[in-house]
């Protein structure tokens, strides 16, 4: 019975270690900016994204020129913001917009997720790229190039009154932003929201979770028969190991939802590339880890073993 107690406890110690691993590194992707900025900031070098945010940032200034504008002129404020646009990524002012672009979009999730907690049914839980920042460089540029022109800080002042007041009626009517693109990551069809908002409200519990493992894995070696000690470490062991490959496989089965398309497919690509890579690692951690306390066990054991059949030939 006690040997049954022992291995029951043990597995849960290597459980609760796996899960307070995973919670420490996601609570710091959630609610810290660095670790976003360290996974996706070569999201910005991507040739794909790269080749795709022009024409998504055209597309957004372009629908803001004013009705009222005579059809040359309409052709020629376009081709200025396509120009614009087009240098978006060989701008010096990049980087820094980019990043701007990752901490407005981990605010937003966070919010999303707050409200949701709150019982916000209007409000999507998935990840919204904000690409306010980037809009706004593109807005600096066309004002750039319209600085010698007659009237051309009015048009581009204009284009931005007109892509704020679109951002402003979006959120008023759906929580959305006329200037974010849905990821749709976390995908709700393969992980609910309700899901994803229990576990997000609960990262801060990785600490006792930590001190839980602890506590009964002392307990599982106190229930191990003095001959069986070594079973409750090789079961710990076990357990977490069996958890960093089941991450590990989880990671690579990420994909993005299969609807995506256009700048919101290579954004969701990259970011769960991203991702992948900076989980990667702990699942390593839990299988190396959970192996040597499994092999610590299993020589733990046969020391036992040993010392029993001594003590039998005396």
């Amino acid at each position: 019975m006690r040997t049954v107690l022992s291995i029951l406890l043990a597995a849960l110690a290597g459980l609760l270690a796996a899960l307070s691993l995973v919670g420490a590194r996601a609570e710091a992707l959630v609610y810290t900016p660095e670790p976003l900025q360290q996974i996706a900031a070569p999201m910005s070098e991507d040739p794909h994204l790269q080749e795709a945010l022009p024409g998504e940032i055209s597309s957004l200034v372009e629908d803001q020129l004013p009705e009222q504008l005579p059809g040359f002129a309409q052709t020629a404020a376009s081709g200025l913001v396509e120009g614009a646009a087009s240098g978006l990524v060989e701008d010096d002012r990049f980087p820094t917009a980019w990043s701007a672009v990752l901490e407005e979009t981990r605010l937003d999730w966070v919010h999303r997720i707050d409200r949701l907690a709150e019982g916000d049914t209007t409000t999507s839980g998935t990840v919204h790229l904000q690409a306010a920042p980037l809009v706004e460089l593109g807005l600096d540029r066309l004002a750039e190039a319209l600085s010698g022109v007659p009237g051309g800080e009015a048009l581009a002042e204009m284009l931005r009154e007109g892509l704020a007041e679109g951002q402003e009626a979006g959120n008023e009517e759906a929580g959305e932003s006329l200037l974010s693109v849905d990821l749709a990551v976390p995908d709700p069809d393969a992980v609910p929201t309700d899901v994803v908002v229990l576990v997000v409200e609960n990262l801060y519990r990785w600490p006792w979770l930590a001190g839980t493992a602890a506590v009964v894995a002392l307990l599982a070696l106190w229930a191990a028969p003095r001959r069986r000690k070594g079973t409750p470490l090789f079961i710990a062991g076990l357990t977490a190991l069996a958890a960093g490959g089941v991450s590990r496989w989880a990671l690579g089965r990420m994909e993005p939802a299969a609807d995506l398309e256009g700048i919101a497919r290579v954004a969701a690509d990259s970011l769960l590339e991203g991702i992948r890579d900076y989980a990667m690692p702990d699942t390593l951690l839990l299988i190396v880890g959970g192996g040597v306390v499994a092999a610590l066990g299993l020589l733990v054991g046969l020391a036992s073993g040993l010392r029993s059949r001594g003590r039998a030939g005396h």
